[in-house]
């Protein structure tokens, strides 16, 4: 049974590779601002459901992997920015803050149409950020393809803590996804 992931997103291809299993890509194309919840955790969940099934109705000999990602502050959900100003706006609100980095993971089996699915939930703390290094960071990274603008990187030079999942690394929590991909048949 071949594996399918349901995105081109680098981070989850990322997740993919560091569990050896071969995959191909083939990108959802769904309308996610159509899609919407003020809970992150409904909210990712709905966004990776839809991905997983749109690709199940056009890949139906897969296993299909689909995922969403959000990062919440306060009761605020910041996806992926509209263009560079939107996302140094994004990361002056998260600066000193305590924010939350969530996750969905969908695992779809096509034929059979078993769902495996899991929210997994990073809880950070970002330092007080200059507005120097923000500008420096939207400038190096391709901020406006990540939830709240930022990716790994952005966790290593911004967060004085973090606890919880690491999903933020590859924005699929991988341990959660082995274990899926094993229980839809997939040997890792």
């Amino acid at each position: 049974m071949r594996v399918v992931l349901a995105s081109e997103s680098q981070s989850r291809k990322r997740a993919l590779d560091i569990l050896g299993v071969p995959y191909e890509i083939h990108p959802s194309a769904i309308d996610e601002k159509a899609i919407r919840d003020a809970d992150p955790a409904a909210l990712t969940r709905k966004l990776a459901q839809a991905k997983a099934s749109r690709v199940a109705a056009e890949v139906r000999d897969a296993i299909i992997v689909a995922g969403d990602a959000v990062v919440a502050k306060n009761g605020r959900i910041f996806e992926k920015s509209r263009d560079l100003s939107e996302a140094m706006e994004f990361l002056r609100e998260l600066s000193e803050s305590e924010l939350q980095f969530v996750t969905s993971l969908v695992v779809l089996r096509a034929d059979t149409k078993r769902v495996l699915s899991t929210v997994e939930t990073s809880s950070l703390h970002f330092r007080a950020l200059a507005e120097r290094e923000i500008r420096d960071y939207v400038a190096r990274y391709p901020v406006t393809s990540f939830a709240g603008a930022f990716e790994a990187d952005g966790v290593v030079r911004f967060a004085d803590s973090v606890s919880g999942s690491y999903n933020f690394v590859t924005a699929f929590p991988v341990g959660r996804l082995a274990v899926f991909l094993r229980e839809q048949g997939v040997e890792i």
